[in-house]
C-alpha cells in the first residue's frame, strides 16, 4: 500500500477558499471593491504575497476582477453558485475517497481497504 500524505492545499489557496466564504456570506458583496493586499493581509495574519496569490487565483476562478481601480468582487451571483456547487463537489469527493479508506465494521471493528466498487460508484454520482 502506498502512502498517501501529499498535502494539496496552499496557504494562498486556503485564504482564496476564505476570502469565496466571506463572499458567498455577503461580507464582500457582489460588485464592491475588495480591500487592499496591505489591509486584508494584516486582517488575514498573512503575507502580501499570500494576499496576492490567492487574488490571482479568485481572478483565475472568475470570482473577482483585477481594474485599474483595485480588485472587484464579481456582479455575477451565477458565477458564485457555480463555485460553490464545484468546491462542495470536491469535498464530497475528498469524503468518499477517506471513506473508502477507513470503515468502521458492523462488529465495531475498524477496517481499512482500498476504494470498493460501491464508494467509486457513489463518488461518480456526486460528480456528474
Amino acid at each position: 500500500m502506498s502512502w498517501d500524505i501529499e498535502v494539496r492545499e496552499k496557504v494562498y489557496q486556503r485564504l482564496a477558499n476564505e476570502i469565496f466564504f466571506r463572499i458567498f456570506h455577503g461580507e464582500y458583496g457582489l460588485g464592491t471593491k475588495m480591500p487592499s493586499y496591505t489591509e486584508l493581509s494584516k486582517t488575514a495574519g498573512s503575507s502580501p504575497e499570500t494576499v496576492r496569490k490567492a487574488f490571482s487565483e479568485l481572478c483565475r476562478l472568475g470570482l473577482i476582477d483585477k481594474t485599474r481601480y483595485g480588485y472587484f468582487v464579481t456582479s455575477n451571483r451565477s458565477r458564485v453558485a457555480e463555485y460553490r456547487q464545484n468546491y462542495l463537489a470536491d469535498l464530497e469527493g475528498k469524503y468518499l475517497d477517506a471513506k473508502a479508506k477507513v470503515s468502521v465494521a458492523a462488529d465495531g471493528g475498524i477496517t481499512c481497504s482500498s476504494r470498493s466498487e460501491e464508494h467509486t460508484s457513489e463518488l461518480q454520482s456526486l460528480r456528474h
